[in-house]
Formats: C-alpha cells, sequence, structure tokens
C-alpha cells in the first residue's frame, strides 16, 4: 500500500471511530471510559483471533516493552481526557497540535532523522495557532488543559517511538503483525482498568470521566464490541503499519489533519441528526487557520528536504556527476 493512501487511511479510520464515539456518547447510555476498555478488549481479542491455527503468542504478554508501550497509552488517554473537564473536543484537538514539533524534537535526538531547517517554521506556526487559543482559554496559560495535553502529547510521541522501534513492529508476517497488535490492546486494556483507584488516589481533584463504574451497562458493551472490533482493531494495526512505514515525523504529520476531517465528519452526522452541530467561534476558526498553515509548511518542507536528500545521494553515488560538478 502506497504510503499516502496508508497514512490517509489511518487518519480517517481514527476520525471515523471518534465520531462513532460521539454518536454512541450522545445518543445513547454509554459510559465513556467503560465503552473505551471494552473497545481495547474486543479489538484485541478480535485481532489475535483473526487467524486461525495459529497459537496464541502468550510470550507477548509478558515483554516490557509492551507493557511500556501500553502504559504509555493509557497516560495519552486518561490525560486528554481529563483535559476535557476544562475545554471542549474541537480546542483540545487544537492544542493537540504541539505533538508535531515534540515529534520532530524526538526524530531529530533520538531516531537521527534531522529536519529541514525550514521545516521548523512550519513547526513555530503550529505552536502560534496553540499559544493563541490557549491566550483565550479561561484562565489562559494557567488553565489545567493546557499542561494536560502537552502531557497527553508527550506520552503520544513517546508511545509513537516504542512503536517504530519495537521488533515486533518490524516483522513483515501480516498475521503475526495482528497478533502483535492484538496483544498491545489487550495490556492497554488491564492498565485501563488498573487506572481508576490508582488516579482516585493520588488525584488531588475527582475526575468523573474516568471511572469504570458502567461496564457492564448493555449499551456500553454493545457500543465497546462493535467499535472495538471495526474501527478500534483496525485503527491500531493501521497506526503501527504507519510508524513502521513512515516514520513518527509523518505519522503524527498525517494525524494534524484529523481535526479537520473529524470537524467534516460531525457536520455531516449532525446533518443526519445523529449528533449536535458544532458551534465554534472566531478564536477556534484563527487557531485552526494557523494550524493548517504550519501543516502545509511543514509537508512542503518535508518535500523539498526529501528530494534535496535524493539528489545527494544519487550525486555521491555517481563519480562522473562528482567530477562535472
Amino acid at each position: 500500500m502506497p504510503v499516502l493512501i496508508l497514512l490517509l487511511s489511518t487518519t480517517t479510520v481514527w476520525a471515523l471511530m471518534l465520531v462513532c464515539n460521539r454518536i454512541a456518547l450522545t445518543s445513547f447510555a454509554v459510559d465513556a471510559y467503560a465503552m473505551t476498555c471494552w473497545q481495547l478488549v474486543f479489538g484485541g481479542v478480535a485481532l489475535i483471533l483473526i487467524a486461525p491455527g495459529r497459537r496464541i503468542p502468550w510470550q507477548q504478554f509478558t515483554l516490557p516493552i509492551n507493557w511500556m508501550y501500553g502504559f504509555l497509552r493509557v497516560l495519552t488517554g486518561v490525560s486528554w481526557t481529563a483535559a476535557l473537564l476544562y475545554i471542549s473536543a474541537p480546542e483540545s484537538g487544537i492544542l493537540s497540535q504541539t505533538g508535531m514539533p515534540l515529534a520532530a524534537i524526538a526524530a531529530t535526538f533520538i531516531l537521527g532523522r534531522t529536519p529541514g531547517r525550514s521545516e521548523w517554521f512550519g513547526h513555530a506556526i503550529l505552536i502560534g495557532g496553540a499559544l493563541w487559543l490557549t491566550m483565550h482559554l479561561p484562565g489562559g496559560f494557567s488553565n489545567p488543559a493546557v499542561l494536560l495535553m502537552l502531557a497527553s502529547e508527550v506520552t503520544a510521541v513517546a508511545s509513537s517511538v516504542v512503536a517504530e522501534l519495537h521488533p515486533n513492529n518490524q516483522i513483515k508476517d501480516a498475521w503475526a503483525h495482528l497478533r502483535f497488535t492484538g496483544v498491545l490492546l489487550l495490556i492497554t486494556a488491564s492498565l485501563f482498568l488498573i487506572a481508576p483507584p490508582v488516579i482516585d488516589f493520588i488525584s488531588p481533584v475527582p475526575i468523573p470521566y474516568i471511572s469504570t463504574a458502567g461496564l457492564f451497562g448493555t449499551e456500553t458493551l454493545l457500543a465497546g464490541l462493535l467499535i472495538g472490533i471495526l474501527l478500534r482493531g483496525p485503527a491500531m494495526v493501521l497506526t503501527l503499519r504507519s510508524i513502521k512505514t513512515a516514520g513518527v515525523e509523518k505519522y503524527i504529520l498525517s494525524t494534524s489533519i484529523l481535526p479537520f476531517v473529524l470537524l467534516g465528519l460531525e457536520m455531516l452526522a449532525a446533518k443526519l441528526d445523529l449528533t449536535p452541530t458544532p458551534v465554534h467561534d472566531s478564536v477556534f476558526w484563527i487557531s485552526s487557520l494557523l494550524v493548517m498553515i504550519g501543516i502545509i509548511q511543514i509537508t512542503v518542507s518535508k518535500y523539498r528536504h526529501a528530494a534535496r536528500t535524493k539528489l545527494r545521494v544519487a550525486t555521491s553515488d555517481n563519480p562522473v556527476a562528482q567530477n562535472a560538478s
């Protein structure tokens, strides 16, 4: 599958899953946190069992790197969920754009892939969009959502780096890779179940969204089953494949358009009377415009940097071209 199609497919599936989650939460008696747990469970089990006749990879449940990945994913989800106590989902999408410069920094100092100099200008514009929104939040920079979203993005980039370096994410056997992905989902689910009592113990304020009180609600179970198997599992498979094929930076770049894809899908869902009509003010649209300009600048810079690198390598491998120059 071409890299661009893979990246766009990953973002689209995530957007569809988030919209379906919103439909479930606004139209049915569904517990958000419990539904996420069930999505991870059912999605993981489906991926493990999808290849008949193959052994369940029990050994992978004992690997520390898998639990590290699951732990980082839980921190990402819990931090983002907690941020929604203070800001709206679209606003959280804008603040999540800080993940792009963080991915560039990780690529530079951990993965040894330095971006082109002009790309940093695009990152500065992205940060400008996030800062513009932050300045207009209640409390400004002291709003708890600012640090929570930053923590969410730090752990999201960290988990992506772990995924890129993970030896089991390099395997070519498609069935084995599905089972590996299923293991990661089940490990993450188990950590999600452990998280609420731990958070209740350490958090100075109650976080109502993070609870397993509605774990066995019928509608919660059904939503977790359907969305987990049809969307959560495939989204995770595509995510790991995207990170493996394109690298952390391009994967995070592709997810930066998620708020805009999500906005379009939410508007469509609202027209079908499945969700409330989204309403956004001028601050949100100015921030969105800055984010879009930043994304375009980074994309163009990456294309030019890759073209220059390819030309430089081709020239260095061609003695005739070297003599001519």
